[in-house]
């Protein structure tokens, strides 16, 4: 089974986000593309998380949904233990685009969802989810710069701009990894440095291996 090194990566913040459901199911929508065109639900994994700044707390999550575009993983969101997943799949298919609900898009496309139940242990990393920070890990630059602006998505969707603080700051040497292991995937997905705004209430790691140029 080959690593996946670098994603569309979302991480869900606190239980049941449901405006982080949201973007990451309409994040790349227009008149022109389709971003993705399946997805599966995961439940019961464990997404292990590592950071070498203790200060920041990033818990493991234990759900993810990967999102397919011809049979490739392009987007990967994963999901706290206590998260109703389907609510928040539901009110994200519920919304609307030029008008047009979204599972009314993506019936016509024929995008359809699976559930894979991995039934695993759920493994602590020993972070307070009550003080989680808002983690925005960037794999391209187009995504970078809305994000610096508070913006979630790369689309305009208004999606994380409640955050009004946009005071980020550069920092070299912070290393966080994500390592979850699905059904028939494994995504290894690791960050050497980030920008972290002056409240420390939203952090975005850049992906190694990225289209980012880290160097």
């Amino acid at each position: 089974m080959e690593g996946i090194e670098t994603i569309d990566l979302w991480t869900e913040q606190n239980d049941n986000h449901f405006e982080c459901f949201e973007g990451a199911f309409i994040d790349g929508l227009s008149e022109e593309n389709i971003p993705f065109d399946s997805y599966k639900v995961i439940k019961n994994c464990n997404c292990e998380i590592t950071c070498s700044d203790k200060d920041l707390n990033i818990s493991n999550k234990h759900g993810a949904i990967v999102f397919y575009k011809d049979e490739i993983p392009v987007r990967l969101m994963v999901i706290n233990k206590n998260t109703n997943i389907e609510d928040c799949i539901e009110k994200a298919l519920n919304q609307t685009f030029l008008d047009i609900p979204l599972k009314n898009i993506f019936e016509s496309f024929n995008i359809k969802g699976t559930v894979v139940d991995l039934g695993k242990e759920p493994i602590y990393n020993g972070a307070d989810h009550s003080k989680e920070i808002d983690v925005g890990s960037c794999d391209r630059p187009e995504l970078l710069s809305s994000m610096l602006e508070g913006s979630y998505t790369e689309t305009d969707t208004g999606f994380g701009k409640e955050n009004n603080d946009t005071d980020f700051h550069f920092r070299p040497n912070i290393s966080i990894c994500y390592n979850l292991l699905t059904d028939n995937e494994w995504f290894f997905i690791t960050h050497s440095c980030a920008f972290i705004n002056s409240d420390k209430t939203r952090v975005i790691p850049l992906q190694n291996h990225s289209k980012l140029d880290l160097d």
